[in-house]
């Protein structure tokens, strides 16, 4: 019976408590954020479609650099979903990966800024 004697785990106090679920809080909003980027290039997407459909705007050269940016927006945000599950899956804290993910939030919006941009353009004929 002695070496089958259970170890009791001493209990996490509040503060460690407290650290980790703002840990895993960080985590999911970082990942439903991502999630909300490529949502949002997907729907801009989806209106070139609709606009080039009801012959509101002509396909042209900078329509299709705006779905460029759009789909680039749309892969980097993924890249930083899958290097979110990467880095937890290696035994990371988030706040490790948080500079990697800083970088590729900025591309993946200003993918979209850009892809908005040249959208604009082409419609408003500027």
């Amino acid at each position: 019976m002695d070496s089958l004697e259970l170890e009791e785990k001493p209990e996490l106090d509040s503060a460690q408590q407290n650290k980790v679920r703002n840990e895993t809080l960080t985590t999911e909003l970082h990942f439903d954020l991502l999630k909300q980027y490529a949502w949002l290039s997907s729907a801009a997407i989806g209106a070139i479609v609709v606009l080039v459909q009801l012959k509101a705007v002509e396909a042209s050269k900078d329509l299709y650099i705006s779905l460029g940016f759009f789909v680039a927006s749309i892969i980097m945000s993924i890249m930083g979903q899958d290097h979110i599950i990467d880095s937890l899956l290696k035994g990371k804290h988030i706040y490790d990966a948080s500079k990697v993910l800083k970088f590729i939030r900025t591309i993946s919006m200003l993918c979209f800024g850009i892809g908005v941009g040249y959208l604009s353009a082409n419609v408003f004929d500027l």
